[in-house]
């Protein structure tokens, strides 16, 4: 353990460090940004070819004709009825849209992606006035993460709120094809709202803008075709339309594992707890009053006999109390694989559709953001669509459109992204340098409890803005620094010198790209 006095210098320069950014964070980044999006703006505009984002009379005219086929003809489409679709059909009807749902399959999904609502997540659940949603799931609270890197011996404990702060919430975890059914029970109690059993098979699209679905009735097995003003595309992590819009297609980052757990009541967890090992990483979490999930990040190539794997690889360093759990429930073949993409969000102007969820925009699940994120871009789309009354009017949508590519970058997007890709890289490391690296993060959030609540935080999407991130990325990386200068004789600081170096570029060369590819848009 290192002593006080050791440290005193060292927890000076941190100090400055921090009242440092507090001074010129907000002036720098406004700097940065404007001096950003004039060079993007003019990138854009240097490159930009004429396209069908404008509306065009003889489209304006042909809408109106179909408009007035049906006197109550929905207003929004909404393909897929996952968490997103639901809740935002559900939020829609409230402002007296008319807003019709097609699903491929209405039976409660069997999946175990989205397991995990942040603090965050839960107040933006709560202002959506959809919180009634988590009844009959057997949610737990979520109050925290526990991390132990076995390699480093090294463990952290972060709270999101500290005990006398009863403003903040706690998370939720759940099962996620609970959750869904309690969303689409919701939306099914507004009169607003229709579910069509079906497969979307297209996008109907006329002169540039698209005007509606093709779509396969599940009942009937005719093709039909259904109009709207506004199509919104919420089918989730194999999106079959996301092709037809964006060009990008997800980076498969790595590959995890689903293995659900009989858990006694007085072993359930109320944190998220996460285990490093030199074989494998994983989380544990509560999904109900008898359940645990463990969640097992596999990287590289998918073994061959991954029952085989995991009795190896995590079993060996599955907590006591959860072991026998964890064996029976491998033997049982309790567990599903799916893999982990990277799908950073990309600027769609086409008018008369969005593209929203994780058919839009995806990162790891090793922190578990996702569905907090979904949440927020509901709230920012509600609040955007309340001041457009006719959602024919393409223009005000494209501009609507810029405002959220902008809001939720700052809201959410920019930090928790980048959290979950930073915190996968830096799990997931063998390397000598990113294990130094990884030792800083655990130790910077170790030095008092200001540091942990504040990456906690962070974490659970409370404090989600970029310059949070900047301080938390800038103190670690000192930190490293400076282990890197401690751990070399002053025989061999010209090594150490070597090894700070090693330290920057890759991490640099890890982050540039990453917050690139989260702000260009």
């Amino acid at each position: 353990m290192t002593s006080s006095s050791e440290l005193w210098p060292f927890s000076y320069i941190y100090n400055c460090y921090e009242d440092f950014l507090f001074y010129i964070t907000k002036d720098v980044l406004l700097v940065f940004a404007l001096t950003f999006i004039t060079l993007m703006c003019w990138k854009k505009s240097w490159k930009q070819k004429p396209s069908g984002t404008q509306l065009k009379p003889t489209l304006k005219k042909k809408w109106d004709t179909s408009s007035t086929l049906k006197e109550k003809s929905p207003e929004v489409i909404i393909v897929g009825a996952g968490v997103l679709g639901s809740a935002f059909a559900a939020v829609l009807a409230r402002d007296d849209r008319r807003v019709t749902v097609i699903e491929r399959s209405m039976s409660e999904p069997d999946t175990f992606a989205g397991e995990v609502l942040q603090p965050g997540g839960y107040k933006i659940l709560k202002l959506l006035g959809l919180e009634n949603s988590l009844e009959g799931c057997e949610a737990s609270k979520l109050r925290g993460f526990q991390i132990h890197d076995l390699v480093n011996k090294e463990k952290n404990n972060l709270f999101f709120r500290l005990v006398e702060n009863e403003d903040i919430e706690d998370g939720r975890s759940f099962r996620h094809g609970r959750f869904v059914m309690g969303l689409r029970k919701i939306a099914m109690a507004e009169s607003n709202v229709k579910f069509i059993e079906g497969t979307v098979i297209n996008l109907v699209e006329d002169d540039g803008c698209i005007i509606g679905v093709q779509y396969k009735d599940k009942k009937s097995e005719n093709v039909k075709e259904l109009y709207a003003p506004l199509t919104v595309v919420a089918d989730g992590l194999f999106s079959n339309i996301r092709k037809h819009l964006i060009s990008q297609k997800p980076n498969v980052t790595s590959h995890f594992a689903g293995v659900t757990m009989k858990t006694p009541q007085e072993l359930l967890l109320t944190k998220m707890n996460t285990i490093i090992s030199d074989s494998s990483v994983f989380s544990i979490y509560t999904i109900s009053y008898s359940e645990s999930r463990v969640l097992i990040n596999i990287a590289g190539e998918v073994p061959r006999n991954l029952k085989d794997y995991l009795m190896q690889s995590v079993y060996p360093v599955m907590p006591d109390h959860h072991k026998e759990s964890f064996c029976e429930a491998v033997q049982n073949n309790n567990f599903k694989l799916l893999p982990a993409n990277y799908l950073p969000a990309a600027t769609l102007n086409k008018s008369g559709v969005i593209l929203l969820g994780d058919a839009y925009n995806i990162r790891h699940p090793l922190t578990g953001g996702g569905m907090s994120i979904i949440l927020s871009d509901i709230a920012i789309w509600r609040n955007l669509l309340q001041n457009i009354p006719c959602l024919d009017n393409y223009e005000a949508i494209l501009q609507a459109k810029k405002k959220f590519y902008w809001l939720r970058k700052m809201n959410c997007t920019f930090v928790m992204n980048i959290s979950a890709e930073l915190t996968h890289q830096m799990f997931s490391a063998k390397d000598s340098t990113t294990l130094l690296v990884r030792k800083a993060y655990f130790e910077y959030r170790n030095f008092g409890e200001k540091y942990s609540q504040k990456s906690a935080q962070m974490y659970g999407m409370l404090t989600p803005k970029p310059s949070s991130l900047i301080c938390f990325l800038g103190g670690v990386l000192i930190h490293a620094m400076r282990l890197a200068l401690k751990s070399e004789p002053w025989y061999r600081k010209h090594h150490a010198v070597c090894t700070i170096g090693t330290i920057l570029c890759k991490m640099l060369s890890f982050l540039i790209p990453l917050a690139y590819s989260e702000m260009c848009q």
